[in-house]
């Protein structure tokens, strides 16, 4: 075993394993930044006469530094000035070194890339189906097919994921810049204009205004700065951060970057709990932080106030995409995997568009999303969707699928009576009346699609 895989595995199990650090020791609550946790699979036996033999996937990429430092360098140098001129209590003083730590690490890494642990990550993800479907994608004539956005990160997630697949493949296609399949939700005009100011942003400011989100967050600014910086903080006197919520959002940002930078805290010199600024939260001020943060996700890239709503019809080409890919490999009798490393707002919606359990109901009141949603399980890093296809060896009979969310098998909205295995033609028939009806049926120009969607 070589150094680089001795070190994806190491890394593998401080993601996996580390107990929470610090006095306050409690789950983080890490929203869309909640280190992998790999599933393991099912224990339900395959039916008989039935062998695996194809695998259509698509994953969020790796935990990854911040796309970029502004929020940190800001929230920094508020911090320190705030320090200078002794308005900082002992809290706030233990958060402004934890933040000058984070800051400093990432200044030393390109903005957007995969941290030790989100390569760890894609390695064991890549790694399980490789241990699990040996048939499927580590024979020589099987066949993967590699699709990714542009982005370094979904880039570098195929590379690590490819390593811990070990497929001596030699039938291998890449497709870089993978944009109408995977960033969907950047080619609709209709889209864009929702996420800045569609009608969930009234559910958003109500629970932005809530008492208890108020209330947990003037107890976390008393105990961070003297009453002098909390009265201009709510009188609007600083420009970087013009509102008290303001000033939480950095802090919860910060808090929620450093668990995947382990790694890279240990090789700067410190211990991850030297920034570890959920040990300074209250468990009541971490869970409302998180509640409101991952809130707007909910209403942007999933199920939110509409199940039927445009951002989870923007899916529609990848869900189009799964089903031909899916016809074509099966037609051709080949075995191997369609692969694809994409983003959380590709996750959300196509789980959604999919029925996926725990991730595609809406609610009426934003104030009970939570009930029925939980952003971590539905989009953290490294977050995917497989189906796993079986035929029979006889050659008669219906296909069957298994469908794994997260490397857990899953139900979806169609019935069986061997869960999780089921009818492969019953499933297709589902999805391609569903795609009938949103005008989105395999085979149509799905750029063409997303620019008309409404």
């Amino acid at each position: 075993m070589n150094r680089v895989i001795i070190s994806l595995l190491a890394l593998s199990a401080i993601a996996f394993a580390a107990p929470a650090q610090g006095p306050a020791a409690y789950a983080r609550p890490l929203g869309t930044k909640t280190l992998y946790t790999p599933g393991a699979d099912t224990d339900a036996p395959i039916p008989d006469g039935y062998t695996a033999f194809f695998i259509n996937y698509v994953g969020r990429h790796g935990a990854r530094h911040a796309t970029g430092t502004n929020e940190f360098s800001r929230l920094d140098q508020f911090l320190h000035e705030a320090e200078t001129a002794g308005m900082l209590l002992p809290e706030g003083k233990r958060l402004a070194k934890m933040v000058h730590i984070i800051y400093e690490v990432e200044k030393n890494y390109p903005s957007g890339t995969l941290t030790e642990v989100g390569e760890a990550e894609q390695y064991r993800i890549g790694k399980d189906m490789g241990d699990r479907y040996p048939d499927v994608v580590r024979q020589p004539d099987n066949c993967l097919q590699i699709m990714s956005t542009p982005e370094i990160r979904t880039v570098q997630s195929a590379e690590y994921f490819l390593k811990g697949l070990a497929s001596p493949s030699t039938c291998v296609e890449h497709t870089p810049d993978d944009s109408v399949r995977l960033r969907f939700f950047s080619l609709s005009p209709t889209y864009k204009s929702f996420e800045k100011k569609g009608a969930w942003r009234l559910a958003q400011t109500k629970l932005e205004t809530a008492d208890s989100y108020h209330t947990a967050g003037l107890s976390l600014l008393h105990r961070l700065f003297d009453s002098s910086l909390t009265a201009k903080l709510e009188a609007g006197a600083f420009e970087t951060f013009p509102t008290p919520n303001a000033v939480m959002t950095a802090i919860y940002a910060a808090a929620v970057t450093a668990p995947g930078l382990r790694a890279e805290l240990i090789k700067a010199g410190h211990k991850p709990e030297d920034a570890d600024v959920f040990s300074i939260l209250s468990v009541k001020e971490a869970t409302e932080l998180a509640f409101v943060d991952g809130a707007k996700d909910y209403f942007v890239k999933g199920p939110g106030l509409d199940a039927a709503g445009i951002q989870v019809r923007v899916a529609a080409p990848l869900l189009a995409d799964f089903i031909q890919s899916t016809d074509q490999w099966l037609a051709s009798g080949k075995s191997g995997a369609d692969l694809r490393f994409a983003h959380a707002e590709t996750i959300a919606p196509f789980a959604a568009l999919m029925g996926c359990e725990g991730s595609a109901i809406s609610v009426a009141d934003p104030a009970h999303y939570d009930q029925v949603w939980n952003c971590a399980q539905v989009m953290g890093y490294s977050a995917n969707i497989q189906w796993i296809f079986y035929r029979p060896r006889d050659g008669k009979g219906d296909y069957l699928l298994k469908v794994l969310y997260n490397e857990h098998a899953i139900h979806l909205p169609v019935v069986t009576r061997q869960f999780p295995y089921y009818s492969w033609k019953d499933v297709r028939a589902y999805y391609l009346q569903k795609l009938h009806e949103l005008n989105a049926d395999p085979g149509r120009d799905m750029f063409t699609y997303l620019k008309d969607l409404q």
